[in-house]
């Protein structure tokens, strides 16, 4: 089975765009689907082993105090960084690739459609963090992370008023948020359509899994108690 950010790389590849009517709100500065590589690992089965399923209880008991609901993750500095998925999670982000990164602290948090909180990620930028963090921080099997590769989201508004949400591969020799001119160079920015926002989005370390009851596993890529 494919990571579940490998599932995400897919989709996003396949270039699919996101158009939603009206202007404005959090809706308008949600970036597209995070993307993913799988390791050249095997990938362990789904299931978490005692070690694991104690850590993930600990998180999770810990996060329902704290960031239960899209209401508390918003106060707490995270946006709404992905539409609804096909997995039924919309994923919000701190802006942090690793610094304020911690057990308790997730940069990914993903919520159903009802705004509660159904899993996580934690992710490191691997510039800044060559190797992924060791088993006394995060008490899972190595092979748990995944790299995310390097790439960018971004939102414009086209003259009707609609907006238009995209992620993509990284610009060639771009490594930071791209901008519009570059944009328009690639042919991703429609003539008469205005850039809301863009982000480069790192390499990274990825470590998920969800927060909720998954009859699948913790770790795998889909929950059927969680739709869209």
């Amino acid at each position: 089975m494919l990571p579940r950010t490998v599932a995400l790389t897919l989709l996003a590849l396949a270039g699919s765009l996101v158009v939603v009517a009206g202007g404005g709100g959090a809706q308008a500065a949600s970036p597209a689907p995070t993307m993913a590589m799988p390791m050249a690992s095997a990938t362990p089965a789904p299931t978490p082993n005692p070690g694991e399923a104690a850590f993930i209880a600990s998180v999770t008991s810990t996060l329902q105090q704290r960031l239960a609901t899209t209401a508390q993750a918003q106060t707490a500095g995270y946006y709404q960084m992905t539409r609804m998925e096909k997995d039924g999670t919309i994923i919000w982000f701190n802006d942090d690739w690793g610094k304020g990164v911690s057990k308790d602290t997730p940069n990914f948090l993903w919520f159903d459609k009802a705004g509660k909180l159904v899993g996580l990620d934690y992710e490191y930028a691997v510039s800044d963090y060559p190797q992924h963090p060791a088993a006394d921080a995060y008490p899972v099997m190595p092979s748990r992370w995944t790299t995310i590769d390097a790439h960018m989201h971004f939102a414009y508004k086209l003259p009707d008023g609609k907006i238009v949400r995209r992620g993509a591969e990284a610009l060639k020799g771009v490594t930071t948020d791209p901008t519009a001119a570059q944009l328009t160079a690639a042919k991703l920015l429609p003539a008469g359509a205005t850039l809301l926002w863009a982000h480069y989005h790192p390499k990274a370390w990825d470590l998920g899994f969800w927060t909720v009851p998954n009859p699948n596993g913790a770790f795998a890529d889909l929950n059927p108690l969680v739709k869209p």
